[in-house]
């Protein structure tokens, strides 16, 4: 028992054997990320975390703040692991900010470690990671991290760490999805927060924090990844693509490798072909190819399809959208036909930005309301062709 009356954290578990497995055999390519023992594209935030541990100033609240799948679960995890490995290392936190000791330059952990294996197997008794629950009726996740679980976090903390003065570490993700009750119930945990101790918020959109949360945390900020890296990545997953599909990718995802993936899977590229040969009619318009269209992704088992193309649709208007307001050239190479082009000649700023935003509100009607997919699809070219 602590002096809280708390119980002493509890032995870990036995790490499972297929996540034993998967360390081990963890191939050159990304990871789920508690499995990945790198992260890629984000050296200034390490730096700057890096420093501030070392000047023994480390946030106690930390928010890893960008867009969707560039990686700040994987940087999350590997902070983790470094502030978990830092109290088995040495004990005496003191000894850390001493002068002698040397500039720490990397946050790496070997897979070897056993701190690798107990946070890749989730059962390293001084790390708690909370999200958004799995409904396995609907075969979704919640659409927010639940206040119940967030209660979890002061119990958690009040338990005995694993070594003296050693660190508890929370990973919350998806925290932009708390609501105002899970987000005050975080924040009486912030506002008196114990020693050797991060809380560590994976946030998508920062605005949806509250703003005393957001006074009460470090905020750092990720940028979606450079082009040169979400290139490498892509071919280090196996994806030998053309220059030109990852020319398209890059834009099409933001610069997200977690975005590029899930379109690879959902057969985006292909897709995104169809719609171009549609538009290579422009200015008359093919109906019975955009009937075949509807057809075919109308099919059952062609959900991913569809949603591919309900996102990529408006997707291409917004790239016209974006040359034209700034009196550039199309971004996309993928976009370079003549057609494209001539329809973004042609078109004023406003009549591109009044299709795109139908567009978006066609297809959000059409998810809503459950309606027929083949006519969603011939309904959406009614409304360019309008």
């Amino acid at each position: 028992m602590d002096l809280f009356g708390e119980p002493d954290a509890p032995e870990p578990p036995e790490e499972p054997d297929e996540i034993v497995e998967a360390i081990a055999d963890e191939p050159e390519g990304l990871m789920l990320p508690r499995l990945s023992e790198r992260c890629f594209g984000h050296q200034a935030n390490e730096t700057a975390l890096l420093e501030q541990f070392q000047a023994g100033r480390m946030p106690h609240g930390i928010i890893l703040s960008g867009p969707k799948g560039i990686g700040k679960a994987t940087f999350a995890y590997r902070l983790a692991r470094f502030l978990l490995k830092q109290q088995a290392a040495d004990p005496n936190q003191d000894a850390l900010f001493a002068e002698e000791a040397p500039a720490l330059t990397t946050m790496d952990t070997s897979r070897e470690a056993p701190v690798f294996r107990q946070v890749a197997s989730g059962g390293h008794a001084d790390l708690l990671t909370i999200e958004r629950a799995y409904d396995a009726a609907k075969d979704e996740y919640k659409g927010g991290v639940a206040v119940d679980d967030v209660r979890k976090v002061n119990p958690f903390l009040r338990m005995t760490a694993s070594y003296d003065d050693g660190w508890r570490v929370v990973i919350i993700d998806d925290a932009d999805t708390m609501n105002r009750n899970a987000q005050n119930a975080l924040l009486k945990i912030l506002e008196e927060p114990p020693a050797h101790t991060a809380i560590i918020l994976i946030c998508h959109r920062l605005g949806a924090m509250i703003p005393t949360i957001r006074s009460r945390t470090q905020s750092f900020s990720f940028q979606p990844l450079p082009k040169d890296i979400f290139e490498q990545l892509l071919q280090i997953q196996g994806h030998n693509l053309e220059q030109a599909q990852l020319d398209t990718l890059y834009h099409l995802s933001e610069g997200s490798i977690g975005a590029a993936l899930e379109n690879i899977e959902q057969g985006g590229l292909d897709t995104l072909d169809q719609i171009l040969g549609v538009f290579e009619n422009y200015p008359k318009w093919a109906w019975p190819e955009i009937h075949s269209l509807a057809d075919q992704l109308a099919r059952n088992g062609r959900d991913s399809s569809y949603e591919s193309f309900a996102m990529l649709l408006p997707w291409v208007f917004s790239q016209m959208i974006m040359a034209k307001a700034r009196g550039q050239g199309i971004a996309s190479a993928a976009l370079h036909i003549r057609s494209i082009e001539t329809l973004h000649k042609q078109s004023s700023l406003e009549s591109l930005l009044e299709i795109c935003e139908n567009l978006k509100g066609h297809f959000s009607r059409v998810e809503r309301s459950n309606l027929d997919k083949r006519q969603a699809v011939l309904g959406a070219f009614s409304i360019i062709a309008a």
